[in-house]
């Protein structure tokens, strides 16, 4: 008798933890969907439907959402708080990324060429970077305006035709800061430190058209 009384108690704590354990699996769910809301219902989308654009702006994310099992043309992942960008977690077909109002800082180091196709736009502005390394072959507009950037401003796309720096005081003309624009570009470089007249312009075959003002 014993016996049994000791099997059927450990019967209804082992039903009593397995539900416990569902409803907080249950709530836990909910609690997330609360949280990230945008994120959870491109969970709920198929992943292999072609996605032109997929809004995850002010969803409350802090970490790098991967929706690499994706394919999405433009992403919008702006006044989030994410303090790192992980290219492997892109999705596939990638052409416009907005990044902006998030927690950048530091110096960003941006390896974008292992997407295909490779980002046509990046928007990193507002944010606190104050050196950018930037390695895509096909960028075509690149916008960093109000960050902290400084003088570390390396860009390699040879394709770059609109590169925004406008409004990071502290930005002074550097080496670094013209020469992967080789070709016909229009750079925004108004409230910085960099004036026409610093650019060298016998380094550039095709000089890049700056705004100050």
């Amino acid at each position: 008798m014993h016996s049994m009384n000791f099997m059927t108690t450990m019967e209804l704590n082992f039903r009593l933890y397995t539900r416990i354990t569902w409803i907080v699996c249950l709530f836990a769910c909910m609690s997330c969907a609360e949280q990230h809301p945008k994120l959870e219902r491109l969970h709920q989308i198929s992943p292999d439907s072609v996605i032109a654009h997929y809004d995850l702006s002010g969803d409350s994310l802090k970490e790098f959402p991967d929706l690499s099992g994706y394919t999405i043309r433009s992403l919008d992942l702006s006044h989030n708080r994410l303090d790192t960008i992980i290219p492997e977690r892109l999705p596939a077909g990638l052409e416009k990324l907005d990044l902006s109002h998030n927690r950048l800082e530091g110096e960003v180091n941006v390896d974008i060429d292992k997407l295909w196709p490779p980002l046509d736009e990046l928007d990193l502005s507002y944010n606190m970077i104050q050196g950018i390394h930037i390695y895509n072959s096909r960028l075509e507009k690149l916008i960093l305006a109000h960050n902290n950037l400084v003088e570390h401003v390396i860009v390699s796309p040879y394709n770059l035709r609109y590169l925004d720096l406008s409004h990071n005081e502290n930005l002074r003309l550097n080496t670094n800061t013209f020469c992967p624009v080789f070709r016909d570009c229009t750079v925004l470089v108004k409230g910085t430190q960099i004036q026409e007249e610093d650019v060298p312009r016998t380094n550039f075959p095709r000089p890049p058209r700056l705004y100050v003002s």
